[in-house]
C-alpha cells in the first residue's frame, strides 16, 4: 500500500468506528427489551417504589434452585414460576387465582420476594391435585394418631 492511501484508510477507518459506536445503543436496546420480555416474572410498579431488579433475579434463581434440590437431590427439576410482582400493595402476600400467581409486596424486601418464589416454585412442581391430596393425607394421618393425653380424656 503506498503511503498517501494510509490517511485516507485511518479517516475511513475511524468513521466506521464512529458510527458504529453511535449505533450500538439501538443494536443493544432491542436485546434488552427482549430480555425483558423473556424473563421469569412480570413487574408492576404504579408508585414506583424503589425496588432492585438484579438482586430479584439472584433471589429467583437461588430460590428455584434451593427449592428444586429440596425436592430431588439427585435429580433436580428446572423451575420456572411465572408470576406478577406488584410493587405498593396494601398487604405482603402471595395470590393464586387460577392461572394467575402474584407477589404483592408492600415495599421491596428480599425476604418476601424469596417467600414468594419459594411458594410459586413449589406450585410448580406441586399441582392443585397434588396439594389437596397432601392436605388430606394430613388430616387423615393427624386423625389416626393420638396424644397420650387424649386416651386419658377417653
Amino acid at each position: 500500500m503506498s503511503p498517501e492511501y494510509e490517511p485516507l484508510l485511518l479517516r475511513h477507518f475511524l468513521r466506521i468506528l464512529l458510527y458504529a459506536t453511535m449505533l450500538l445503543p439501538f443494536a443493544i436496546t432491542p436485546a434488552w427489551s427482549q430480555a425483558q420480555a423473556t424473563a421469569p416474572f412480570e413487574v408492576q410498579n404504579s408508585k414506583n417504589q424503589r425496588w432492585y431488579p438484579v438482586e430479584a433475579r439472584r433471589i429467583y434463581t437461588s430460590a428455584c434452585d434451593l427449592v428444586a434440590r429440596s425436592i430431588r437431590p439427585d435429580n433436580p427439576p428446572h423451575l420456572e414460576p411465572r408470576f406478577l410482582l406488584v410493587l405498593g400493595a396494601e398487604e405482603n402476600e402471595f395470590v393464586h387465582d387460577g392461572r394467575v400467581n402474584e407477589i404483592r409486596l408492600k415495599s421491596w424486601n428480599p425476604e418476601t420476594f424469596a417467600e414468594g418464589v419459594v411458594i410459586g416454585a413449589i406450585r410448580d412442581v406441586l399441582h392443585a391435585d397434588d396439594l389437596a391430596k397432601i392436605a388430606h393425607q394430613s388430616v387423615v394421618l393427624a386423625d389416626s394418631t393420638l396424644d397420650v393425653r387424649e386416651l386419658r380424656e377417653r
